[in-house]
């Protein structure tokens, strides 16, 4: 008797069986390899900081002013220092006749000797504000002998020519207050006015 069998299909299935896992160790490898790769592209990241503090301060330049030509100070707010104005010993600045004229000094020093001070000063404050009295007086200011303001309304005084300290340097500031010989009594009705002079410095090659 003859058997007639069916061929057995094993060495196929064996065959598709290794195809498959040679794909998926492909397919392994390959995502192995995959990965490798990000791996191998990706970058690390850092910051690092430095820093530096820069400013200027009263180090490089510096202008002080002085009532007596010896003690320097800042007088960096109105009225500043008190001019001492005299005329003679009879007569002082508060009890001016006509034909009189008070006189008072004034020092500005740049200190620390590194730049020059370009000086302008600048328009004369008076109080109060609308002074017959102001109006009537004249004023002239010398910086070492050198006219800077001359003979202008007191409360008019804003013509200034600018003047130079040299850096390290001292400035010597006259200030001469005239009450005309023919000023009109009858036409000033004030009898005092305060006059505030501000000396604005610039700093300048040396």
């Amino acid at each position: 008797m003859t058997d007639n069998q069916t061929p057995t299909s094993a060495p196929l299935t064996d065959e598709r069986n290794r195809k498959s896992r040679k794909r998926k160790a492909i397919l392994a490898s390959g995502a192995v390899l995959g990965v490798g790769a990000v791996v191998t592209l990706a970058a690390w990241n850092d910051t690092v900081f430095s820093n530096g503090t820069f400013g200027i301060g009263d180090t490089a330049w510096n202008v002080q002013g002085s009532v007596n030509g010896t003690d320097f100070l800042e007088y960096e707010t109105s009225p500043g220092g008190t001019v001492a104005f005299t005329v003679d010993p009879a007569v002082d600045a508060s009890n001016l006749m006509p034909g009189q004229t008070a006189k008072g000094k004034f020092w500005l020093k740049e200190t620390k000797g590194n730049l020059d001070a370009t000086i302008t000063i600048q328009p004369t404050v008076v109080d109060p504000a609308a002074n017959s009295l102001a109006a009537a007086l004249r004023v002239t200011i010398t910086a070492d002998g050198v006219p800077v303001v001359s003979n202008q309304a007191l409360s008019a005084s804003g013509t200034a020519t600018p003047f130079v300290i040299v850096a390290g340097d001292t400035a010597e500031l006259e200030f001469q207050v005239t009450l005309p010989a023919n000023a009109n009594p009858n036409a000033i009705t004030n009898t005092t006015t305060q006059a505030i002079w501000e000396m604005k410095a610039q700093s300048a090659e040396a």
